[in-house]
């Protein structure tokens, strides 16, 4: 029997099962009230976090509302699956070199900022930001969206690729809310960036180390802006670039690599690539 039946035919307690069109429908929902609440605010992307009120009208407001919904539908649906994958699945030399480049360059950039010149009133909000932002979205893609990649015995390589290339896309309304054409290499970034946040879930099993690696990185992107010294800036964005030409190759090779590995409510199996 194929993993496709077998996932079809084990009982679940889901009261909805997961699809490719629920759970690209999740994030259409999901983007259409995060950057609705955004753009009402009237306040361009690059603005976000130059003052306190600035980034609670926008990313907090916005990411709470968001938050809530997402673990409403969570509890609702049962997903219990969602937080923590059946089995391990395997990491290479290279997959964990990336998470370690990843946390050098999140310890570089905090350890490179001006933080007697960060308002405390902004640092507070800015850390409310990456808490919801890492909540929220991880448990969008790395959590439903991953886990409706998984249906009918799809590959685990194909689901790590759309994943990360859904997380890209996503931040393509940046582009129209002020970001203009460097928008579009943010979308690049954050695709990748995406495949890097899903190996600290393959790494670990759970979704928590996705959430708190997310929160992390965000929160020192948002204040290296404003309070990054130049050359913090520059190392930063040398590790950046390596750690996103690695998760690259990660991806290509997972896609390669793992078409016939696949992961069910039951457990990761191996089955015949057809």
């Amino acid at each position: 029997m194929s993993a496709e039946s077998t996932e079809r035919n084990a009982p679940t307690r889901y009261r909805v099962q997961p699809s490719i069109g629920l759970g690209v429908g999740i994030v259409i929902v999901y983007m259409a009230i995060c950057f609705g609440i955004q753009l009402s605010s009237g306040i361009e992307y690059q603005d976000f976090f130059d003052t306190a009120d600035n980034a609670y009208r926008t990313a907090v407001l916005s990411l709470a509302v968001c938050s809530v919904l997402l673990a409403a539908f969570v509890v609702w649906s049962r997903w219990d699956i969602m937080w923590r994958d059946p089995g391990r699945l395997a990491m290479s030399t290279l997959m964990r070199a990336i998470l370690i480049m990843f946390v050098a360059a999140v310890v570089i950039r905090l350890a490179g900022l001006e933080w007697g010149d960060v308002p405390g009133d902004l640092l507070l909000a800015i850390a409310c930001t990456s808490v919801l932002v890492g909540f929220a979205e991880e448990i969008l893609f790395r959590g439903i969206f991953l886990r409706c990649m998984r249906t009918h015995g799809r590959p685990e390589g194909t689901a790590a690729l759309w994943t990360a290339i859904a997380f890209g896309l996503f931040h393509l309304p940046n582009v129209f809310m002020g970001t203009g054409a460097a928008g579009l290499s943010q979308i690049v970034l954050a695709g990748l960036s995406g495949a890097v946040l899903y190996l600290w879930r393959r790494n670990y099993g759970y979704i928590i180390p996705a959430m708190i690696a997310h929160g992390l990185w965000d929160f020192s992107t948002f204040l290296e802006g404003n309070y990054g010294r130049d050359l913090v800036q520059v190392l930063t964005l040398l590790l950046t670039v390596a750690v996103a030409i690695s998760a690259l190759v990660v991806l290509i090779r997972l896609a390669r690599n793992e078409r016939n590995v696949v992961v069910t409510p039951h457990g990761v199996a191996t089955v015949d690539a057809a």
